[in-house]
């Protein structure tokens, strides 16, 4: 059996802490106020070591950079030796393309013709004589000018007539060399 002093206690227990006086209410106040500069100290401390983590973290950046710089010399020079190796193959046979090798290749490939527009005078030109090859937003669609141009040196020529179109250039490239790492494992 419960004694009247311990049902009270149980009774305040469940009804938990009630601010019902000045007093009390000016102590919760100096509580919050002190809670809140113990939030204000965490957050000072807080962003310190973040700010300290941000300068290494920048540390480590640089450092990264330095080192994948000093690297992509290395890999740069390397290919450098490796294109020559592959001229002099080149010389030695014009027909040569690819020398594999175990730990990769070496390799020619042939690019496209670059096509350099001048977009306004290639607009004007396809208005009048290529009507079929300008978008109605007045751009002149070069996949279907493709298919009826053909290139004759750095010249773009219609093949139906010979008319050469202005406002385009044409640049030959040369083969392309390319060094080819096996990835490992």
């Amino acid at each position: 059996m419960l004694n009247a002093k311990s049902k009270e206690n149980t009774k305040k227990e469940e009804e938990g802490f009630k601010i019902d006086s000045r007093g009390k209410a000016n102590w919760a106040l100096r509580k919050i106020r002190h809670l809140k500069k113990k939030q204000s100290k965490n957050d000072k401390l807080a962003q310190k070591e973040i700010d300290k983590l941000q300068a290494e973290i920048d540390e480590v950046k640089e450092w990264l950079e330095s080192e994948n710089d000093a690297l992509q010399n290395s890999i740069d020079f390397f290919k450098n030796l490796l294109k020559g190796h592959a001229l002099d193959l080149k010389e030695e046979d014009p027909e040569f393309k690819t020398l594999k090798l175990p730990f990769g290749k070496l390799q020619f490939r042939k690019q496209r013709k670059k096509w350099h527009y001048e977009d306004d005078k290639l607009l004007e030109f396809a208005e009048e004589n290529i009507k079929t090859a300008v978008k109605t937003k007045k751009k002149v669609d070069k996949r279907k000018l493709k298919k009826m141009v053909k290139a004759v040196g750095d010249k773009a020529i219609i093949e139906a007539t010979g008319e050469v179109v202005e406002g385009i250039s044409i640049e030959e490239r040369g083969e392309k060399f390319k060094v080819k790492v096996k990835d490992q494992n």
